[in-house]
């Protein structure tokens, strides 16, 4: 278990006394620590650095106690080297013992860590120096500048080559001096890199003749520099004499939520030689004021003096400091300018006034020179719109087409400029007969549809039914729908197979739908007072029945043509058109008229109006799809188109009728629509269980099933798919009973099975299964061959299912069945039920026995009075 002990502001130089009391509480921390390795829950900050401040010889002896060792000299003192490049001091008087080490410490203390920023916005350059995120690394390998100033605790090493061959390690000491051997000593702190290479090259040269001298930088000696103000983890360091402000900072932990990046003050002594403005380095690559600092320095870090949000088009929207002096331009020039979306005329201002104490908004045109040169101001929030998606001078071609989009209009642009070539420019399954042009007509953005012919655009370029185009036109190219049928002949077995449209067909729907609704939408919103909306309608056998717009100019024939086209299903000869029409005091009537939409009718050029609805009946009794199957022992099995009327005896006659070892009276027929209503009935009986069992909880009823018994039945009950089987007396039919040859109707199957020459019995026997058929054998025959009924039979309830689905139940004589009179036919199956009322003997016995004994009791009683 890590123990973490969190220390800050502690104040380091200074060495408070320490009372009685105070080491009470530490010999309590110490035990607790040494026992529960955790810290007591009333141990302060405040005792921590007490207890740091204490003297090395009272550390360890106290420490000892508890069975800590603090390292120390020969002398039992505690070790004071100066601590690493890049690490922490610890204190004011050196690297002393460091309880947040001996305890673990790993993490830095809460009140020194900025919050994470918004995931809306965050302030620019926030996350540069912190260390969670920064790749960062302190090093003592960097090269050395030529100008780099020599102070106490550098390292030269000296290569001698020439007469001798030697290395030689100079170190500079506290007097500033180097004591090269045999050459004495020399005062090299407070040269640069450079002139200390000539000193040293010039001594050797004038005392070692023969001998040359090569002088590389070894390790440099480290420096104190305390970082204080909004930084994360105030304190004082030991680094690397080569740090710079921005080095420092990235030691520790970077700046608060609040602490300026443009403001970073290098204090050395009572003066401030460097101001560092993190933007200079971050946005311009100026790292001029990044300046090397010396041990003894100060890196302050005040608060922001302000902050301006940038949102919307620009290519860097975040939150900027502000240093007191920038106009819109220079925070334009931080957000990185405009994106190309952006629309600048528009920008909005949102600026704190002081005088009425609210935020008050205004729009600026950052077009303009004037208002770039605007200061601002603290708090100020803009906002750059982005321009509309209209695109000026231009058409749009959407739908069935190869490239869908927008297109440069010119003067005398027409459709067939668009679509100029069906395989080039067209989908596979445009829809040829009909495309529409969605035009504005005024500045409210009223729209106007217009409809052509795209095979006779295509055709005949230039021509009157090529549309000439007008600016922002819209031009919509349709989907065929074929959504009705697509009919397939089957050679081999002469049937016809009818399949529904496919994906791709329902796919053209909802493609021609996508197309047509926002027009619709517009027409409706348009429709004022004396202008009706444009809007038609139509309904019945057409491929895609709805709402449509009122094509100018339209005519029914145009309007089928916008429904995608009639189905093999309509009726020509009647359909009906409702039109409104208004009357003197604003009643609006209803007019229905009966069109002929033949080749020869003139109902097909019949000019459209306003809310006019068309719909197209159909043929009646049109079933060109109806089939039912026949499976089995037939000649020719497969589906079978049939005909409204037919019955089943002419569907077996055309599928070649039975074969030899047909079964007729094991035949099963089946009707989807009696299946549905047995799936119904099965979900209302789980209803009823549900209503039942749910009134017996209200009431003081028992029930002997759980609520999961319930559920599962209920459930199993709603799942219930019917098998829709209609019991058929095919025999019958096939010999010509007129009342047992049933009329077939879409979805009926017949399967036909072999010949059975079995006979099964299940149920309460002690063994069973399925026998040989004899005709000699009777019913009890058949039980003895299954080893006889078992002890819970109900022998009185037995029941055969005939080979068709028939249920036959046993001739009663007075209160006894007779099994023996039961006749028995090929494929049959013998159920013998449990008996429910069963008990064991020595249970009947007990209750016989009770009902003895308390009816002797009671003659006793009676035979006392």
């Amino acid at each position: 278990m890590v123990v973490k002990v969190v220390i800050y502001g502690v104040k380091m130089l200074t060495k408070p006394k320490l009372n009685r009391g105070l080491i009470g509480l530490i010999v309590l921390f110490l035990t607790a620590l040494a026992t529960a390795q955790s810290l007591p829950g009333d141990l302060t900050p405040e005792m921590v650095t007490r207890l740091k401040s204490m003297s090395p010889e009272q550390q360890q002896a106290l420490a000892r106690q508890y069975g800590i060792e603090i390292p120390g000299d020969a002398n039992n003192q505690v070790t004071q080297d100066l601590a690493s490049p890049g690490q922490a001091l610890t204190s004011a008087q050196g690297a002393q013992w460091d309880l947040a080490a001996i305890l673990g410490q790993t993490e830095l203390p809460e009140e020194g860590r900025s919050e994470s920023e918004s995931e809306e916005l965050k302030r620019y350059g926030q996350n540069l120096f912190d260390s969670e995120v920064s790749t960062f690394a302190p090093t003592d390998n960097a090269p050395v500048p030529s100008t780099y100033r020599l102070g106490v605790g550098d390292q030269l090493i000296v290569q001698l080559f020439g007469k001798e061959n030697e290395q030689i390690n100079l170190q500079v000491d506290r007097s500033g001096d180097a004591v090269f051997p045999r050459l004495g000593s020399m005062t090299l702190a407070g040269l640069s890199f450079d002139d200390a290479k000539k000193v040293i090259k010039t001594r050797v040269s004038q005392q070692l003749i023969g001998v040359d001298a090569v002088i590389s930088m070894g390790s440099l000696r480290a420096i104190n520099v305390f970082m204080s103000g909004e930084v994360s983890v105030p304190g004082a360091y030991s680094m690397s004499a080569l740090t710079t402000v921005t080095q420092a900072l990235f030691q520790a932990g970077g700046v608060t939520d609040i602490g300026s990046l443009r403001g970073v003050q290098v204090r050395r002594g009572p003066e401030v030689i460097a101001v560092f403005d993190a933007y200079d380095l971050l946005m311009r690559g100026d790292a001029s004021n990044d300046v090397r600092l010396t041990s003894g320095d100060v890196v302050y870090v005040p608060t922001f003096s302000g902050e301006v949000n940038v949102l919307g088009a620009v290519k860097r929207p975040m939150i900027y400091e502000l240093i007191g002096s920038e106009t819109i331009a220079d925070v334009l020039s931080m957000a990185g300018s405009f994106t190309r979306a952006a629309f600048p005329s528009a920008t909005l201002l949102t600026r704190n006034s002081e005088e009425l104490g609210l935020a008050s908004a205004l729009t600026v045109d950052l077009n303009s020179e004037s208002a770039l040169d605007m200061p601002v101001q603290d708090g100020d929030i803009f906002n750059i719109p982005e321009i509309g998606d209209l695109i000026t001078n231009s058409v749009s071609l959407k739908g069935a087409v190869t490239r869908p989009g927008n297109y440069g209009w010119y003067a005398d642009m027409r459709v067939s400029d668009l679509i100029g070539n069906a395989r080039r420019d067209l989908s596979r399954n445009a829809d040829l007969n009909l495309g529409m042009v969605i035009r504005q007509i005024n500045d409210l953005l009223d729209i106007e549809v217009l409809a052509f012919n795209p095979s006779t655009v295509i055709a005949s370029p230039r021509s009157e039914s090529d549309i000439a185009l007008k600016e922002f036109d819209e031009v919509l190219i349709f989907s065929l729908v074929t959504a009705d049928l697509i009919e397939e002949s089957n050679e081999d077995t002469g049937a016809d197979i009818a399949t529904i449209g496919s994906e791709a067909d329902v796919k053209d729907l909802t493609t021609r739908a996508a197309l047509i609704e926002p027009v619709i939408s517009k027409l409706r919103s348009q429709a004022r007072q004396g202008q009706p909306v444009q809007l038609v309608s139509v309904s019945g056998a057409v491929r895609a029945p709805g709402t449509y717009p009122l094509v100018r100019g339209s005519t029914l024939g145009t309007l089928i043509d916008i429904a995608g086209g009639l189905n093999d299903s309509a009726f020509l000869g009647a359909a009906e058109l409702r039109r409104l029409s208004e009357r003197s005091g604003g009643e609006v009537v209803a007019d229905y008229e009966e069109i002929n939409l033949g080749i020869g009718g003139a109902g097909i050029a019949l000019e459209l109006a306003s809310r006019d609805h068309l719909t197209v009946r159909n043929i009646p009794d049109w079933s060109p799809t109806d089939k039912i199957t026949i499976e089995g022992e037939v000649k020719f099995p497969g589906s079978y188109r049939i005909r409204k009327g037919e019955t089943l005896t002419t569907v077996i006659a055309r599928a070649g009728g039975f074969t030899t070892e047909a079964s007729l009276t094991a035949a099963i027929f089946t009707r989807e629509s009696l299946a549905a209503l047995e799936a119904a009935q099965a979900a209302d009986f789980s209803r009823e269980i549900q209503s039942s069992f749910a009134t017996r909880l209200l009431t003081e009823e028992t029930t002997k099933q759980s609520l999961a018994d319930i559920s599962q039945i209920i459930t199993a009950l709603e799942e219930t798919e019917g098998n829709g089987r209609l019991l058929i007396d095919l025999p019958s039919a096939m010999s010509g009973n007129i009342s047992a040859n049933i009329e077939v109707i879409n979805g009926d199957k017949l399967s036909v099975p072999r010949v059975s020459n079995t006979v099964t019995i299940v149920g309460e026997v002690k063994r069973s299964g399925t026998h040989t058929f004899q005709e000699e054998l009777s019913l009890n025959d058949y039980i003895d061959l299954s080893a006889g009924f078992t002890r819970r039979a109900d022998e009185g309830q037995i029941y055969i299912v005939r080979a068709n689905g028939e249920v036959a139940n046993l001739s009663r004589e007075l209160w006894l069945f007779t099994p023996d009179t039961a006749v028995l036919d090929p494929g049959d199956t013998v159920v013998v039920p449990i008996n429910t009322q069963y008990k064991e003997s020595l249970a009947s016995w007990r209750e016989i026995t009770q009902i003895i004994y308390q009816s002797v009791v009671s003659i006793a009683a009676v035979a006392k009075l």
